[in-house]
């Protein structure tokens, strides 16, 4: 790989390290800052909602502003938006101020997501989709291990200040990075992102299943990183600090395991990788949902298998776009997929919470467990179908 391909990949990885560092932050430290603001438990579910309407609005519209920006553009603002909310949430003394510092929030990840994304399917091999989302990975895992140590002398306020503050550092790197960037010519962004009606997309049969794949998947997803910290706070009693390790550890054992997955990409089909890990969430839900030994270190190694369960998921499902769909339909189908998936975090889980806060937060990883083989069933429908059009 060339010196300056080599450079503009190493900045699309922080810009997916900024993607990842703020959400993980809330869940993680909700226990006290839900004190702190005196909200109840599924408070929280209002502030993931808000994120994602805007994320919704933003991915849904990504093909729009691909047309008419480079990636490189939307990169810079999206990153931006993101770290001064941050830093704002940091000063918030009533909660109607934390959902409307939600916007800027919402709209910086989707608009960089999809865009990335696009630019990576495009222009990359598989192994750099599965490296791109460690980073991802990084990123979140950073977020709840700062919240973590802040947690430690009772501040949640200075985590946002110093997530915020590492995101606005990566956005000064990714404004140096411009003249790496290849020039998208106005004609050929055009005509990649022509514009494509619902009807025509959903006359593929697999667009349905591989959008549902990915609303289950980002489900689980969120579910982890929204919820493990208060399930092991309410239901383990542990402290606050060591419940934001819970998230930290899910996360951590994620990025290790997409970096992992990358390395096998090399070798193995992203098909094979993809359902591997989804058969080896389940093994995982399965013995959380057991709680065969009530021991805190064995509860942590349960939440990193979860974790390695998830890694190579939606990597490389975003990756068989390629297989699947034409070139001049991917950033729409990627753009359906994200704004879907969006609402796996913004309804769904948030659905979870209000459920937890009616009955209890102990049936938290029957939830896990139903919703992964819900995920492992649909999957090998899908690629099935994909192999057996030898796609």
């Amino acid at each position: 790989m060339k010196k300056k391909a080599l450079f503009l990949l190493i900045i699309i990885y922080l810009a997916f390290v900024a993607l990842g560092l703020p959400d993980a932050i809330l869940g993680s430290g909700w226990n006290l800052i839900r004190e702190d603001l005196n909200l109840s438990l599924g408070t929280l579910g209002i502030m993931s909602s808000m994120v994602c309407a805007f994320s919704i609005i933003a991915t849904y519209n990504s093909p729009r502003l691909l047309k008419l920006l480079e990636t490189k553009v939307i990169t810079i603002i999206s990153i931006t938006l993101t770290g001064l909310a941050l830093v704002s949430i940091a000063f918030v003394k009533e909660f109607y101020q934390m959902v409307i510092l939600a916007i800027p929030l919402g709209i910086g990840a989707g608009a960089i997501d999809v865009s990335l994304n696009n630019y990576l399917t495009k222009h990359y091999k598989a192994h750099h989709m599965n490296y791109l989302h460690s980073f991802y990975g990084l990123g979140v895992t950073l977020g709840p291990s700062v919240m973590a140590y802040t947690l430690t002398s009772n501040s949640w306020r200075s985590a946002y200040l110093i997530v915020g503050g590492i995101i606005l550092v990566i956005a000064l790197f990714v404004l140096s990075s411009f003249l790496l960037w290849d020039k998208e010519d106005k004609t050929i962004r055009e005509e990649e992102h022509l514009h494509i009606n619902l009807k025509t997309m959903f006359s593929n049969p697999k667009s349905l299943q591989s959008i549902m794949i990915f609303l289950l998947y980002v489900h689980i997803e969120s579910l982890m990183g929204v919820w493990i910290a208060s399930y092991f706070f309410i239901v383990k009693s542990v402290s606050y600090s060591t419940a934001a390790l819970f998230t930290t550890a899910y996360f951590l054992s994620f990025t290790l395991g997409r970096i992992f997955s990358g390395i096998l990409s090399h070798r193995i089909n992203p098909k094979h990788l993809v359902f591997t890990g989804e058969i080896i969430m389940v093994i995982g839900a399965i013995l959380l949902v057991l709680n065969i030994i009530d021991n805190l270190y064995v509860q942590f190694g349960l939440v990193v298998i979860i974790g390695l369960g998830c890694a190579p998921i939606f990597p490389n499902m975003m990756y068989l776009n390629n297989e699947v769909f034409e070139r001049n339909q991917i950033s729409k189908m990627i753009s359906l997929q994200m704004a879907i998936g969006y609402i796996g975090v913004g309804l769904l889980t948030p659905l979870a919470g209000l459920v937890f806060d009616k009955t209890t937060i102990k049936i938290f990883p029957i939830f896990v467990l139903a919703v992964s083989v819900m995920l492992l069933i649909l999957t090998f429908s899908y690629l099935f179908k994909v192999k057996e059009n030898n796609l």
